[in-house]
């Protein structure tokens, strides 16, 4: 189970680098929706197999309709293709629209299907799979696309590298937590949702990130403060480890919680030693409006 966990954990690992700083920003985004196409697939399968109903389809299109206009009215694309920013209606964006619309399209098709049994449990659970797989990690994208092109169209990396960031951040305070855990485990954090989990673990998950977070910031240093065009200075790189652990032990047992209630163990089977997509998101998905925010507020 531990070697199945590292060697699908550094396969990841792998595949999260080259997808950041290897392939454009097209292609970044198009493995960013396939994630989010595993992801929908086994938040309907969990809520399924639990015997509850699901719409499928259009919480699928309306979630990646949501993922593409965040993309598209980030500033990197909106620098390189200023007609999209004229997308808008008044001050409304194209997503905002996704945004409201989504829970009308879900009510509607309930009308049209003329079943009145489990008719809003149907609605509840598909709005919460758009809510779950599109709407939060719509944020890891905005992450990504927050910060303009250089001139002459030269690839800046300052989005990739704060994403890159915060997922090593949430991912080691995971490990964090996992090992400490494991090792000195023995006060349950809170065992009717994740037994596992453990007050030991948590504080591993905060030394652990603490760690990781000062010793990024010791490399900044070496390039004046600065990663590309993200400021982090000493205070931030102190604050942003703590909030990013804490939100992601959130996320970590809200998807432990979702599981209990349907009554598996595993949102997937697709990756070996982890589970599933949801399995390895679960922790990002609490974090990334968190992460988001804090950069464009205090790092930009």
């Amino acid at each position: 189970m531990l070697r199945h966990r590292l060697i699908s954990g550094i396969s990841i690992a792998i595949i999260i680098l080259a997808a950041l700083f290897f392939l454009p920003a097209w292609a970044h985004l198009l493995v960013l929706l396939a994630v989010f196409a595993f992801a929908q697939m086994e938040f309907g399968g969990m809520i399924k197999r639990s015997g509850h109903s699901y719409d499928f389809l259009p919480t699928t299109l309306c979630g990646l309709l949501y993922l593409v206009f965040s993309a598209a009215e980030s500033p990197a694309f909106i620098d390189k293709y200023p007609s999209v920013a004229e997308w808008r209606i008044g001050s409304i964006t194209p997503s905002g629209i996704i945004l409201v619309l989504t829970p009308a399209i879900l009510l509607a098709r309930g009308v049209f299907r003329r079943k009145i049994k489990n008719a809003m449990e149907t609605f509840a659970l598909s709005y919460a799979g758009f809510w779950y797989v599109a709407v939060l990690p719509a944020f890891i994208i905005r992450i990504s696309y927050e910060w303009e092109t250089y001139p002459g169209d030269a690839t800046n990396y300052t989005g990739r590298i704060a994403l890159m960031l915060f997922i090593l951040l949430v991912k080691i305070g995971d490990t964090g937590a996992y090992f400490t855990g494991m090792r000195f485990g023995k006060r349950k954090l809170i065992p009717e949702i994740s037994p596992k989990k453990t007050v030991e673990g948590l504080a591993g998950a905060y030394a652990y990130a603490l760690a990781v977070s000062l010793i990024v910031w010791g490399v900044a240093q070496r390039f004046g403060g600065k990663l590309c065009d993200l400021n982090y200075p000493l205070i931030h790189a102190l604050i942003l480890p703590f909030l990013l652990t804490t939100t992601g032990v959130i996320g970590d047992l809200a998807e432990s919680l979702i599981k209990r209630s349907v009554n598996i163990k595993d949102s997937g089977t697709h990756v070996p030693g982890m589970g599933g997509i949801l399995d390895i998101l679960d922790s990002l998905l609490f974090s990334a409006p968190v992460a988001y925010l804090y950069f464009v507020a205090f790092l930009k």
